[in-house]
């Protein structure tokens, strides 16, 4: 498969899998070692009891470890696999506790280097629009994500989870679909998943634009009042001009529940880096609003976010980002958040 937008795009914004350590390689099998040391630390979120003050200046340390392989089996056909657990000094949860979450998780195979096929924990279809505009190690990237009843769409990794790919010439196609079962809580309280599907295409032109386009659907056994099934798509754009990248999206979220309650929003983000030297520049725009049943909350988004970063070592970086949310809660605006880190790949 092709590599991400951005990491096509930037040097700095590599992808993990680019700074991968071989540990054993000959002529039919190669494994390779990822890993990631992370510190961060800043005013990241806001108060829950307080929702317009950002919470104390804190910190939080991240660890990322992985193995990939690829057994050459036949001269078309080569098998892969991938592992990957995150450690987190303080993870989301009421009581700060540390965690240790799997990643990645999947065995598959690719054909002739153009069609791949890969099943267990992967990443979803959709994950091509929301990488246009994901320039950002602390912020951006919220109004495509943010969830509408707390359903989250576009979510980049799933469990049990088929992903297809298949690259030809300057087209990029990807299609998912999640296999539940009624073990399996969905992420409220009440009722299961039925079933998940994403669909994604990208298109580069031979001067390094980028057009992508993504559908989703997420359907559940049952509806209530506030809870459906629900529908997300968007179209993107990513424009490489070196030193710079230019990249927008632009989508809607519509949830269908019970008692033909309707909840729908309209989303954009708006991103741009400029990169000189080991340094690289960059600024963000988000922005969602709700419509239909949602249109009393009117704009649930709206913040801007800019940020820098230097790269130490080809493997190692400093970054600080500073967002500023225009919300206000209660006639109320919102603090500004900010953060800063260092980050080590190996």
């Amino acid at each position: 498969m092709k590599k991400l937008l951005l990491a096509t795009a930037l040097t700095m914004a590599a992808t993990q899998t680019a700074h991968a350590a071989t540990v054993f390689k000959n002529d039919e099998m190669r494994i390779d070692l990822t890993g990631k040391l992370q510190y961060e630390a800043g005013a990241f979120k806001y108060d829950k009891q307080s929702p317009t003050q950002r919470l104390n200046f804190g910190g939080d340390g991240k660890a990322r470890l992985g193995t990939q392989f690829r057994y050459h089996f036949t001269d078309e056909i080569d098998l892969l696999g991938k592992l990957e657990w995150q450690m987190n000094a303080e993870d989301e949860n009421d009581a700060k506790t540390d965690s240790l979450d799997v990643r990645y998780a999947w065995l598959g195979f690719r054909y002739m280097d153009q069609l791949e096929m890969a099943m267990g924990r992967t990443k979803s279809a959709t994950s091509q629009l929301s990488d246009v505009t994901d320039i950002f190690e602390l912020f951006g990237d919220t109004a495509n994500e943010n969830k509408i009843n707390g359903i989250k769409p576009f979510e980049s990794k799933k469990d049990d989870q088929l992903t297809i790919g298949y690259d030809i010439g300057n087209w990029d196609l990807r299609a998912s679909y999640v296999f539940e079962d009624e073990r399996r809580p969905r992420e409220t309280s009440a009722g299961d998943r039925d079933y998940q599907y994403g669909v994604s295409v990208r298109y580069t032109t031979d001067s390094e634009i980028d057009f992508v386009g993504a559908y989703e659907r997420q359907n559940f056994q049952g509806t209530t009042d506030t809870l459906g099934d629900m529908t997300s798509w968007g179209v993107g754009v990513g424009w490489r001009l070196d030193p710079f990248y230019f990249g927008a999206i632009n989508g809607y979220k519509r949830m269908d529940a019970a008692n033909d309650q309707t909840f729908s929003t309209h989303f954009y983000e708006l991103s741009a880096a400029y990169e000189l030297g080991k340094a690289l520049f960059m600024v963000g725009y988000n922005n969602e609003k709700g419509e239909d049943d949602l249109a009393y909350q009117g704009t649930r988004v709206d913040e801007y976010v800019i940020g820098v970063s230097y790269r130490l070592l080809p493997r190692a970086k400093v970054y600080a980002e500073y967002n500023v949310d225009r919300l206000q809660i209660d006639g109320q605006r919102r603090d500004d958040l900010y953060g800063m880190g260092v980050e080590v790949k190996f």
